[in-house]
């Protein structure tokens, strides 16, 4: 028979070897075994989209974002560049005669340079509209957004909300037919530029119950007064020489949209004209345009120059015996 003391060391040793094998067992794994001031991270919904003039953000993954206008720029010529036309004129007088293959060859730069700029915005004609491009529909939408300041978020291409920015229809392609894709890349070049006060404050006053028009209806009549003007510009590249200074063809050209659009909501509000007065206000500018073009620009740069002075003296410092140290 066992003595006390002989079973009370037997049950010590065991309880030992227990505790070493518990002591010695891997630990369970995560989520069991966390520490416990480890931060439990959230994973958030991607920003996709950030509206330049809103501060909150859309948090929603969307195919129609908007588009600055070099990038626009850069597509459109891309997918619109017909190189055997970009040319055409030229070769077809060089071809004529030994003389005149000797006059083109001492051209200038600077004229091949302008003739090229030039066919590259009259091939935009060429191509419609497309709502089933991608990159077309993102043209069309920043121009929404930028005119409206919404954050509004859209997944179908045809809605009511182009008749809002005034288009005929809930299918803006249907407008371009006349113009092609020129129409749309300078109303884009409108308001993504610093104009974007003055398209926004048009855009407001088209709004208008009794003097309302649609927006980009006349945008894109103005584009097609601009499409016959650079056609013409093409035969005789002085008149539009004189205007270029350092900017490149299609600053001046968008310029040009601008100071008509400008001119055409001064006429508008200042006369009192309604939608029957159109054609009128149309035909008008289209004449200013081919007879006056110099006239335009300087008048276009002369009513901003007199807006930033206005400006500039409701913010300047008047002296007074208040504030007088």
């Amino acid at each position: 028979m066992a003595d006390i003391e002989d079973i009370g060391f037997e049950l010590s040793t065991i309880v030992e070897q227990s505790t070493d094998g518990f002591e010695s067992c891997p630990s369970p794994p995560p989520p069991f075994h966390r520490n416990i001031n480890e931060q439990e991270i959230i994973v958030q919904p991607p920003i996709t989209f950030i509206d330049q003039e809103q501060i909150n953000p859309i948090k929603n993954i969307v195919p129609f974002d908007s588009i600055f206008f070099s990038d626009a720029k850069n597509y459109l010529f891309e997918t619109t560049t017909d190189e055997s036309s970009i040319l055409t004129e030229t070769t077809k007088k060089s071809n004529n005669n030994f003389f005149q293959r000797f006059i083109n060859f001492f051209r200038s730069n600077h004229n091949i340079e302008f003739h090229r700029e030039c066919q590259q915005l009259l091939n935009l004609t060429k191509y419609p509209c497309d709502m089933s491009d991608t990159i077309h529909l993102r043209i069309l939408y920043t121009i929404y957004r930028r005119l409206t300041s919404s954050n509004e978020i859209f997944y179908t291409t045809y809605g009511s909300h182009w008749e809002n920015i005034g288009f005929q229809s809930t299918n803006p392609e249907t407008d371009f037919r006349s113009t092609g894709l020129f129409s749309i890349f300078f109303l884009l070049y409108f308001v993504d530029s610093m104009y974007l006060p003055l398209a926004k404050q048009i855009y407001q006053f088209s709004l208008d119950p009794l003097q309302q028009f649609p927006f980009c209806c006349i945008g894109i009549n103005l584009a097609n007064i601009l499409i016959k003007y650079l056609r013409q510009t093409l035969t005789s590249q002085k008149s539009m020489q004189k205007l270029l200074n350092e900017n490149t063809i299609i600053d001046l050209i968008g310029k040009l949209f601008i100071a008509l659009y400008l001119n055409f909501y001064l006429i508008w509000r200042n006369n009192s004209y309604t939608i029957e007065h159109t054609q009128q206000v149309l035909s008008e500018l289209e004449k200013i345009l081919f007879n006056r073009p110099k006239t335009l620009v300087e008048e276009f740069d002369d009513y901003f120059r007199k807006r930033q002075e206005y400006r500039a003296q409701q913010y300047e410092f008047k002296q007074t015996n208040d504030n007088l140290i």
